[in-house]
């Protein structure tokens, strides 16, 4: 989906009083996120046996190869802060009082875009039985993203009785993982056609790219996971900082690490272009917010083998030979992408029988650890840094986050934009006056349709000029359609002039069109004044096709 802003107007030179539209105002954004120090939670193992005992004197800590000093260190063992002897190589992590108790925080996501009823309901159930290892100091969110949108199910709680009523409801929700089953089936009934089914190669030729149907196929896969990530990322951002660790139980139904091997299912046919999206390239969105943030992701493979029949829930139905060939590779594209998020996040991967105690795995798993913290050099720039910590005694194995991003001031701002999108309306912003006008058809199934924004200028911070004074400005425009396509968010600059500093109640106006689908959309509208840091913003929704 693409977004097309064509300027109409300028900003008026001189301001005007403005009255705000009556239309919704929602709270969108919270504060851009401000993080300073980098956390890592550290597992050391020596022949598969936690290691504990160990100071920051045990460990090196580089970031892009360099050495790095660790600023903060404590030792967390059976879910309380040691006290250590000697505190004068590295302090400890802020606001963990040693001998204390360190609550875990723990975000479940549930992904029911991909997962079938079945698959998801099981698991859910699993969840409840296991929900009385929370500890006194834990608390436990629930969120669901159903294909267009992240819902809320439960905000931070420590009570187990509310979580279970909670998740006794999510049982009952829709599930559209067979509508994912059906798109697939529709392909192989036409690539079946020129295609053996076991060996996936038309004939005796065994083609060296992608085939048209099959590029298509892994494009609309690669979109649909994408907008699974962004589900994803944007529950993390909007549960940003919560007490003590931060621990995401991410419930996936199937994505796969490289959608076009996904789709070609033949592991005699290996495709890593360098053109098409695959591995990284769809799920560092979610691996550099879990890391900014201080999240362990553990995600769990719903779909997974069933521990009590030993016979994967996905193939039970299908032809026991062709489940082998075929689902066999598919099964391991998508147990890759969750062991990547694990591994870059320092978590665990919890697969097949491992899957339906994920709770309780993820609970022991985040009782005994080393927590350390480093402040690095911040630029703003979106780069991405590597870390790299290990033991310096030999024969033991470190378990951590494996990088952060710099990011910048304006990434953080559209990432919050697309949060807005897709999640709730966390509190902090100031609103933005919206008018849409009446939509005009522009092409087969689009229109384009006015956009008028009406500026509180007294709120943003003017500096002088020649000839008067100047706000600068980034206006960003998002919109979401009912079927969850997303557009890309374009970044305009706006310098606003003025001849004197605005008074109360003046502001100014910017005109613009859109060029959208002629469906309904969300449409998330910002201003971010750059001095400030503040955001003005609103959600508005609108309706092309009743215009």
């Amino acid at each position: 989906m693409r977004i097309e802003i064509v300027v109409l107007g300028i900003l008026l030179a001189v301001a005007v009083g403005v009255t705000p539209p009556a239309v919704a105002q929602d709270d969108v954004f919270g504060e851009v996120i401000d993080v300073r120090v980098v956390n890592l939670e550290v597992v050391v193992l020596e022949k598969g046996q936690r290691v504990t005992g160990l100071g920051p004197e045990d460990f090196l800590l580089t970031v892009d190869g360099k050495e790095e000093s660790i600023e903060y260190f404590t030792e967390v063992l059976g879910g309380t802060a040691v006290v250590r002897e000697d505190e004068s190589a590295g302090s400890t992590v802020p606001a963990l009082a040693p001998g204390t108790e360190v609550g875990t925080s723990y975000l479940v996501f549930i992904d029911e875009f991909f997962s079938v009823p079945s698959d998801r309901n099981r698991m859910v159930r699993r969840l409840i039985d296991q929900l009385a290892y929370l500890a006194p100091k834990d608390r436990m969110a629930i969120v669901a993203f159903n294909g267009k949108k992240v819902e809320m199910l439960s905000t931070w709680s420590q009570s187990v009785s509310a979580l279970e009523r909670v998740l006794e409801k999510a049982v009952d929700r829709p599930a559209f993982g067979l509508a994912r089953r059906a798109e697939q089936r529709l392909f192989e009934s036409t690539r079946n056609l020129r295609v053996d089914p076991l060996s996936g190669d038309p004939g005796d030729v065994v083609p060296s790219d992608l085939q048209i149907d099959e590029r298509i196929r892994a494009e609309e896969i690669v979109g649909q996971v994408k907008r699974a990530v962004l589900a994803a990322s944007s529950a993390l951002r909007s549960f940003a900082n919560p007490p003590g660790r931060k621990v995401m139980l991410l419930y996936s139904g199937g994505w796969p690490y490289n959608p076009a091997q996904w789709v070609v299912r033949n592991p005699n046919r290996v495709f890593y272009s360098t053109t098409f999206e695959g591995g990284d390239d769809i799920y560092r969105q979610l691996t550099e917010t879990a890391n900014r943030l201080s999240y362990t992701l553990y995600p769990v493979d719903m779909p997974g083998l069933d521990s009590e029949s030993g016979v994967s829930a996905e193939l039970s139905a299908f032809d026991v030979e062709l489940n082998r060939v075929v689902f066999g590779e598919r099964e391991r594209e998508e147990e890759a992408t969750l062991q990547a998020l694990a591994r870059e996040t320092g978590g665990r991967a919890l697969l097949d029988g491992a899957s339906g105690t994920a709770f309780q795995r993820a609970f022991e798993d985040t009782r005994s650890y080393y927590w350390l913290g480093f402040t690095p050099a911040w630029q703003g720039d979106d780069a991405a840094h590597k870390i790299e910590i290990r033991a310096r005694r030999k024969g033991l194995k470190v378990r951590s986050r494996k990088g952060f991003s710099d990011l910048s001031r304006q990434t953080e701002v559209t990432m919050m934009v697309e949060s807005a999108l897709l999640f709730g309306n966390p509190p902090g912003s100031s609103p933005l006056g919206v008018q849409i006008g009446k939509g005009e058809r522009a092409g087969r199934g689009k229109v384009v349709v006015p956009l008028r924004v009406l500026i509180p200028t007294d709120d943003l911070t003017f500096l002088p000029t020649e000839g008067g004074f100047i706000a600068e400005t980034e206006l960003r425009v998002a919109a979401l359609d009912d079927a969850g396509n997303r557009s890309e968010i374009p970044v305009i600059p706006l310098s606003i002039r003025v001849a004197e500093k605005p008074k109360p109640g003046q502001g100014t106006v910017y005109e613009t069109q859109m060029k959208v689908r002629k469906r309904k959309h969300d449409l998330v509208v910002s201003l971010y004044d750059k001095p400030s840091g503040m955001i003005l913003s609103t959600k508005v929704e609108i309706d092309p096709s009743s215009r």
